[in-house]
């Protein structure tokens, strides 16, 4: 894809994530500047999670998700939840902790799930930025800290 197309449905995406449904999540925004989008997840009682996708490529490749700390540390041990997304790891390609699902890079190029191809679901409805965060978070929120 074309950096500049890949850029300009990144910004759309982006700018689709109201500052009101932001603050019901307590999601905060570090950066947003094409390819990198950088948040975090709040919580009132748990420590927040800081997720930084890299969506070089940007649709036609899923963004990878990197598990972080708030200071920007790579997360050794990510919460355990009961779909199994935070997948501890190590994964072959990063050797770090992942995000083991549908619409992360990282669950694509994984040998378990080189047959769940990406095309196939990048133009459904809750794979566009949003809806993917949005995905990441549920599980967030039913993980155990």
């Amino acid at each position: 894809m074309l950096e500049a197309a890949s850029k300009a449905l990144f910004d759309e995406q982006i700018s689709c994530l109201q500052p009101s449904l932001l603050q019901l999540r307590r999601w905060h925004i570090l950066a947003s500047d094409f390819p990198v989008f950088d948040l975090v997840f709040g919580h009132e009682t748990r420590p927040p999670l800081r997720l930084r996708l890299a969506c070089d490529n940007w649709n036609e490749l899923p963004p990878s998700i990197e598990l972080l700390d708030r200071e920007g540390s790579s997360l050794l041990s990510p919460p355990r939840d009961p779909a199994g997304i935070f997948n501890p790891g190590p994964h072959p390609a990063t050797k770090k902790p992942f995000i083991c699902m549908r619409g992360s890079r990282e669950y694509h190029n994984h040998s378990s799930h080189v047959q769940d191809h990406w095309d196939k679901l990048k133009m459904l409805s809750g794979y566009d930025l949003g809806g993917i965060l949005t995905q990441v978070w549920k599980a967030w929120n039913k993980a155990q800290p």
